[in-house]
């Protein structure tokens, strides 16, 4: 099978990806790429995506591009812009409106009940992790402090911008959880406005905005299925486990 790219934009969450790399790396090759962002830089979306395409133009093999959250929102961006260099685009946690994300999600509460930062911080910690133990709080919300300054971002507490809506021109899945609060059902199934024959939508029904940390394999395998659909050689696995879903 073909290469797949896996995109983050996220150094302070991408431990809640390593579950779902680790499942399907056994059966594909797959690259990592992440996106840096000193105190120092203005955070851009498109900056990020001006440097992954610096990065993709080392090679003129097609590739599967996959991402979760802002990281699948650049990945969105450069499939847009590049579609020949990409087979098929997998996007977790990715509204039908790009700049919806759980930084806006964050923004959007603290203008709604303005207060301790990490008050708030540990709120929206328990909202994106439903269930979480509450000995893990803090660690969450200290990740999710250094991803509002390590992430790219379209957002802030003085501006929510708006990116736009529209398909892209590659085969594409888009997963998402039934409990997610940050992309609730308008914001995945808007998706269908855009689709083409053979693209699909998949939800979990629990884990979040981060459940294919919880759910890895039962994601990995959804995810195998779609590019079996693009490469029929591809040998798939652990499909047992998918069989309640």
């Amino acid at each position: 099978m073909s290469k797949v790219l896996w995109v983050s934009a996220s150094p302070s969450l991408k431990y809640f990806h390593r579950r779902l790399l680790n499942s399907l790396s056994k059966i594909v090759e797959i690259e990592f790429w992440e996106y840096y962002q000193t105190l120092d830089e203005g955070s851009s979306i498109d900056g990020a995506i001006d440097l992954l395409k610096e990065y993709l133009s080392q090679s003129d093999e097609p590739i599967h591009l996959i991402g979760h959250g802002i990281g699948g929102v650049i990945a969105l961006g450069y499939a847009r812009r590049y579609p020949p260099k990409i087979i098929s685009l997998t996007l977790l946690s990715v509204a039908v409106q790009p700049g919806h994300n759980w930084h806006s999600y964050y923004y959007t509460q603290l203008q709604s009940f303005p207060g301790d930062r990490n008050y708030m911080l540990r709120s929206v910690a328990i909202d994106l992790f439903p269930g979480i133990c509450s000995t893990h709080v803090q660690d969450l919300a200290d990740r999710l402090e250094r991803d509002l300054v390590e992430a790219p971002s379209n957002c802030s507490l003085f501006r929510l911008d708006i990116l736009p809506k529209c398909g892209v021109d590659m085969p594409v899945m888009i997963c998402g959880s039934q409990n997610d609060p940050v992309i609730t059902s308008p914001a995945l199934y808007g998706w269908n406005s855009y689709f083409k024959t053979g693209d699909k939508i998949w939800r979990s029904t629990t884990g979040g905005h981060f459940f294919h940390h919880f759910h890895s394999e039962l994601v990995s395998c959804q995810i195998q299925r779609f590019w079996q659909t693009l490469e029929p050689e591809l040998v798939l696995q652990q499909l047992a486990r998918a069989e309640f879903n």
